[in-house]
């Protein structure tokens, strides 16, 4: 099967060398889901924003990362705006952060449109009418006038899941899209997501800490621990019988974590 995304060695690295993704190498096939699970700090994001071309100022990334047999350091500027969003698209975890709070959500989705194909801004509207409709937000047309705080945080979540599938990308990157919002809302977004990239055919990277959500999603999975992938392979087998010590432990966490909230 074809391999859409792969990293060869990936580190990122601070200005003094001090390694804080160290030498990461994972692929993501067309089609499939891979999860990269670990706790916060472990090196994941840092791994996605490598991924998109936006590390912050000061921070190095060394190694190979190919999107579509593409070495993306070798992207320019211009080639990355073209990548971003259109080709390979990304989901945040606070969606607040991520959407203008001062323009309406549909102009947002319009502009988003616009920017990468050639629309009439009455086209672009329409697309991103039935885009909302799409994920499953009631009276779209009013959600389109609506600014975001004016949103609750679930719709937020599928107004940014509709920013980020719009364009139809290859590969949707979903950094923690599930874990700021409540028990209900997450388990509709998650089953969102999982039907909206198989109808897509799209590959998904799931960045997440919940070994749950990542065994309902996942293909395959990649564990991090403190900037290091330490163990990966179907999610099957990962998250069902884990070799490594600390892939053990995040288990045997989440079935605590799940036992806990069944006896509620």
């Amino acid at each position: 099967m074809t391999v859409i995304s792969e990293a060869h060695q990936l580190s990122v690295a601070d200005r003094s060398g001090r390694l804080l993704v160290a030498g990461s190498s994972f692929s993501l096939r067309a089609g499939k889901t891979l999860a990269l699970i670990g706790e916060s700090g472990s090196g994941k994001t840092l791994t996605v924003k490598a991924m998109l071309g936006i590390l912050p100022y000061g921070l190095a990334m060394g190694g190979e990362l190919l999107f579509r047999g593409r070495n993306t350091a070798m992207l320019s500027k211009q080639e990355w705006r073209q990548v971003r969003g259109r080709q390979i698209s990304i989901i945040f975890q606070h969606p607040e952060q991520a959407l203008h709070p001062a323009i309406p959500v549909g102009r947002q989705l319009g502009d988003l449109l616009r920017s990468h194909l050639p629309l009439t801004r009455l086209e672009a509207e329409r697309r991103a009418q039935a885009m909302l409709g799409k994920v499953e937000l009631k009276a779209p047309a009013l959600v389109m006038k609506q600014y975001p705080s004016e949103l609750s945080g679930g719709m937020n979540q599928r107004v940014m899941i509709a920013m980020a599938l719009i364009l139809e990308p290859q590969l949707l990157i979903a950094d923690e899209a599930t874990s700021a919002l409540d028990m209900i809302t997450q388990a509709q977004i998650v089953d969102l997501l999982r039907e909206l990239t198989r109808e897509a055919g799209m590959s998904m990277l799931l960045v997440t800490h919940d070994l749950l959500v990542a065994g309902y999603l996942a293909d395959e999975a990649a564990v991090m621990q403190q900037g290091l992938i330490i163990e990966q392979g179907p999610a099957s087998q990962i998250l069902g019988s884990p070799q490594h010590a600390y892939t053990q432990q995040l288990v045997e966490a989440a079935k605590r974590s799940h036992l806990a909230v069944r006896s509620m």
